[in-house]
């Protein structure tokens, strides 16, 4: 298997002020958005694996696994995986996507919103195609009880398993984004999976950065104690990793 050659990011120089670097407990690596693009994320791994060198180090993905790329189905089955064999340094958050995914399976009628999102294209890496008889929510069901049987069981409780945002030290990383006058232990579920940055974004008040997906730019941001990963794999961006050592954040990507 050919990789893409290793591309190293410079980091954007923000203004700190009063808010030092991101202080994990460890080592991390956090992964942006992946839709579906398993070919990004296969070589994404190695060059991370190959940047750890041996050390010990979280690797945390901000979710939306699922729609859009051509693969999903390949890229649940490699992270279910790879969390179910290194649970203690592997996290996988739950994405928006991801979400509506699971309201598919669960209520086939809301599908219509998730099909025109990226979902079709997740249906077809599971070789679930359209019936051409019945009702509309006949057809819901129907494709929606396929991909319950093409995931299969432990795949599902695995994605309804996954949690919300991830802690260590003063690094956060959620999907989207956080109430920052919040404990995250008390956020609300729609913030961190559905919303966007504000023209003017406010660092959290406990002081703990943020690492986040969600919102597409053309690389990352750092931005008022906020750092934003998403680099759009699946138009044809980088799938980019984000890495936490104690300083200013660096990146990794697959390009």
């Amino acid at each position: 298997m050919s990789f893409w050659p290793l591309r190293r990011r410079s980091a954007p120089r923000p203004d700190f002020g009063a808010l030092p670097p991101p202080q994990p407990e460890r080592l991390a690596y956090v992964v942006g958005d992946v839709h579906g693009c398993l070919g990004k994320l296969t070589r994404l791994l190695e060059i991370i694996d190959t940047d750890r060198a041996g050390r010990e180090a979280d690797l945390v993905f901000v979710g939306d696994y699922v729609d859009r790329g051509d693969d999903s189905a390949g890229v649940m089955e490699l992270l279910h995986g790879l969390q179910a064999s290194m649970p203690d340094t592997v996290h996988c958050l739950l994405g928006n996507h991801d979400q509506m995914l699971l309201e598919f399976l669960d209520d086939p009628m809301k599908g219509l919103r998730w099909l025109g999102l990226g979902g079709e294209e997740t249906l077809v890496s599971y070789g679930i195609g359209n019936p051409r008889s019945g009702g509309l929510e006949e057809r819901l069901t129907s494709r929606s009880q396929a991909l319950a049987r093409a995931m299969g069981a432990d795949t599902v409780a695995w994605l309804r398993a996954r949690p919300l945002w991830w802690r260590s030290g003063t690094l956060v990383a959620v999907h989207a984004l956080t109430d920052p006058g919040l404990a995250m232990e008390a956020q609300r579920p729609e913030v961190l999976l559905w919303a966007r940055p504000p023209r003017e974004l406010h660092p959290r008040e406990d002081g703990a950065w943020v690492v986040h997906g969600h919102t597409i730019h053309d690389e990352p941001l750092v931005r008022a104690g906020h750092v934003a990963i998403d680099t759009g794999a699946f138009r044809g961006g980088p799938l980019t990793a984000a890495v936490f050592s104690g300083a200013a954040p660096r990146y990794l990507a697959s390009d």
